[in-house]
């Protein structure tokens, strides 16, 4: 078994389809910024609901605040055991169907999912399965029962006292796949919409200045114009209000809204298996939320948690791993890798007068990493512990980042003196798989701010 540094993962793999770039001083009614997940569902949404208007999202590959791979963890169930996340999950997975059988572009694998920990841990999540109806089943009796129907995990490690929660709603997406079909279904609901490449460093409200419409700068020197902007560009969302004025340069002490964002350093690693395991042990192997005992916890070397939210706390002690994925190479090189990623928060300090200018140096940093290799360390040690039988080949650490906040609700604020900017972050680290209803979200507030044409 060996470590491998792989910088960077292609990041559309060929998918997207990017129009013309907009001539300099182009004017359009919609403007976002961001082509994740999160913003290309915004977009469809807004360009669906909104056919007179004309749509512009602005996709830039250097801002990206996940990592960037080809596998995104998707449940009906909230870890935290939240009812608004719950909803957002359950509602996305509903329409993840006609999605695939609109656009043409398969993005979701429903291999289920399930839940590991004491009974405390499984319950919180499987209550509100209860609660919207989702069908799952459950179980007890620790490793030496679960190894039964998966035997892949470890008979012995696992304790005797832990539970189980399984659904087949469950699975995970391809991101790169997700905005592709978000991208396609925006332009067939709506031809004024559109994709085009650039980064966007600066946004100016209509109502700062004498400026009669929102002025968006991009990295090359272009400006636009537009009726409305949208900012759902991940870990880079505050810094982009700050940097344009929107918000106060001081105030980071709500703890809730966009001022009270705080951003985490994360680190994933992808593990190769075998093909033959993946057509035997591991094929029926779902997507799994484990919470990791102590002991091993202790071993490993982890952390406490950092932080006081829920959200932080249950990160501390507990780890997500998806099934094996089949990555087409050049980096990583050809085969199929299982996807590990949890453990405490790194956040990063935001203290300070004009700290977004730090943290935005920060991020690019962090991004361009292949994350903290002490945390890689300890995911691989879970790793062995959940699936001693498993021959792990290479191993291959990756940085992330999610924003949070201490009431772990997602932030859709309004901003500007013009209230034509929109911001969206704030995802708790659980974007990609309720990115859709979440885009309708953003689109419902976004709709009593367009005047009709």
């Amino acid at each position: 078994m060996s470590w491998t540094r792989v910088r960077s993962i292609s990041s559309d793999f060929g998918l997207i389809t990017r129009d013309a770039a907009l001539d300099n001083g182009a004017d359009v009614d919609v403007i976002v910024v961001g082509n994740g997940p999160l913003g290309s569902a915004i977009a469809r949404h807004i360009a669906s609901e909104h056919r007179d208007k004309s749509v512009v999202v602005l996709d830039s590959e250097t801002l990206t605040s996940g990592s960037n791979d080809l596998g995104r963890i998707v449940r009906p169930l909230d870890a935290e055991g939240r009812d608004d996340w719950t909803a957002l999950n359950c509602d996305s997975i509903e329409a993840f169907e006609s999605m695939e059988r609109e656009s043409g572009i398969v993005f979701f694998d429903p291999r289920g999912s399930m839940f590991l920990g004491s009974e405390t841990f499984v319950e919180r999540g499987a209550s509100r399965l209860r609660a919207r109806g989702v069908p799952h089943e459950r179980a007890s009796g620790g490793g030496s029962e679960f190894v039964k129907t998966w035997p892949f995990l470890s008979a012995e490690g696992i304790p005797e006292t832990y539970h189980a929660a399984w659904d087949s709603v469950g699975g995970y997406v391809n991101p790169h796949k997700m905005r592709a079909a978000q991208n396609m279904l925006m332009r067939k609901e709506n031809t004024n919409a559109r994709v085009t490449s650039g980064t966007c460093v600066r946004v100016q409200s209509k109502g700062d200045g004498d400026s009669e419409r929102t002025r968006v700068w991009m990295s090359d020197g272009k400006t636009y114009t537009c009726g409305l902007c949208v900012m759902a560009c991940g870990a880079y969302t505050e810094a982009l209000a700050r940097e344009s004025g929107l918000l106060s340069t001081s105030d980071t002490s709500t703890g809730v809204g966009l001022g009270g964002i705080k951003i985490s350093r994360r680190t994933v690693v992808l593990a190769e298996v075998l093909e033959s395991e993946v057509n035997t042990a591991l094929a029926s192997m779902p997507t799994i939320k484990y919470e990791v005992p102590q002991e091993v916890l202790d071993r490993a070397r982890v952390k406490s948690a950092t932080g006081t939210s829920d959200q932080s706390r249950n990160e501390a002690k507990s780890v997500y791993v998806l099934p094996p994925i089949y990555y087409p190479g050049p980096n990583p090189s050809p085969g199929w890798y299982v996807k590990i990623g949890g453990g405490p928060q790194d956040f990063m300090d935001k203290s300070g007068e004009q700290s977004w200018i730090r943290t935005e140096r920060e991020l690019e940093e962090w991004m361009s990493s292949e994350g903290d290799e002490v945390v890689a360390d300890q995911l691989h040690d879970i790793l062995l512990h959940m699936f001693p039988k498993t021959n792990f080949q290479c191993l291959i650490p990756k940085a992330c980042a999610t924003t949070t906040t201490d009431d772990g609700t997602l932030v859709i604020e309004t901003l500007g003196p013009g209230s034509d900017v929109v911001a969206v972050s704030a995802c708790q680290g659980k974007a990609a798989g309720p990115a859709d209803a979440i885009g309708r979200r953003v689109a419902a507030t976004c709709a009593t701010l367009l005047v009709p044409s």
